[in-house]
């Protein structure tokens, strides 16, 4: 699916949920030869093998171009002001991010709409512009991140934005190892969903523990309170390990990259596993085989 797919119309939200987790909105400011040039760019990255949703993107946009970076990935930008004015900017004003990356959403506004103004020019509106591209993206801090979603209030998210965030952010995990219980081997299987954040957006995780009803979040600590936030590790994770609640939501929302592979592999797994497929050697040899095929395994 390289070109993506033609007839695929996306949700908006869709696009805001791959936005939150694989998408950019960067600044630039260079010296031209007579003035400066601000440089805007919205963007959204994905591998080779991921590739065909920019192109979806693309048609949902009606602007911008795909290309491959330095890096190896394909991306989906769009640098062109009038786009960004046009397409851009009121795609994501009627349909907010969720993440903190909201932030850097608002502040690429501000200097869209002072670069339209061609407020560059002059000495004040050109140290305005820089000011604000520098305290965006990983330049903006842990503190001011937290304390936006902390003020936030949200009361459901959009089944098509959490389709497209585990899309972006989400993995299909399954255990499979041989333990003792009273000095007896038994296999023990744990199936699960798990989504990763940067622990200063660990109030998203939160919103989408809610609305599945279940799951849990690791570390365990007091998501409201800032000194249990900033004490623990950088990466927090929702898991969830009802396989019931996994299948029910992605067969209903599929996932629109190659992670939909690994979905259906680790679907494959927890039927075998309802079968007691690894009670045998083989079906044991099996399970683990369709494992290791999946998280890119079958790439390396």
């Amino acid at each position: 699916m390289v070109k993506g797919d033609p007839k695929l119309i996306l949700n908006p939200w869709w696009v805001t949920g791959i936005t939150d987790g694989e998408g950019n909105f960067s600044v630039f400011v260079t010296q031209g030869v007579n003035k400066p040039k601000v440089n805007l760019t919205f963007k959204v990255d994905q591998k080779e093998d991921s590739a065909g949703i920019l192109y979806d993107l693309l048609r949902f946009f009606k602007c911008g171009n795909v290309v491959l970076d330095s890096r190896g990935y394909k991306t989906y930008k769009v640098s062109n002001i009038a786009d960004i004015f046009k397409y851009i900017l009121p795609h994501f004003d009627k349909y907010s991010l969720i993440t903190s990356k909201q932030l850097n959403y608002l502040a690429f506004k501000e200097i869209a709409i002072l670069t339209k103004d061609k407020e560059y020019l002059n000495l004040q509106g050109l140290n305005n512009i820089i000011a604000i591209s520098n305290s965006m993206n990983s330049r903006r801090s842990f503190l001011e991140k937290w304390t936006f979603l902390e003020q936030q209030k949200l009361n459901q998210i959009d089944p098509h934005w959490l389709q497209a965030f585990i899309d972006g952010e989400g993995s299909f995990q399954f255990g499979i190892a041989t333990r003792l219980s009273r000095g007896r081997p038994y296999v023990a299987t744990t199936p699960s969903l798990e989504i990763a954040q940067n622990t200063h957006d660990i109030k998203v995780l939160n919103w989408i523990k809610n609305f599945f009803g279940a799951g849990y979040l690791k570390p365990k600590f007091d998501v409201s309170n800032f000194q249990e936030v900033v004490s623990v590790r950088g990466v927090s994770r929702y898991i969830l390990r009802d396989s019931s609640f996994i299948i029910n939501f992605i067969d209903k929302y599929p996932m629109l990259t190659r992670k939909q592979e690994d979905y259906l592999k680790w679907k494959e797994l927890v039927f075998l596993k309802d079968k007691r497929a690894f009670d045998t050697e083989d079906g044991r040899a099996m399970m683990e085989s369709i494992k290791l095929s999946m998280n890119r395994g079958k790439y390396k």
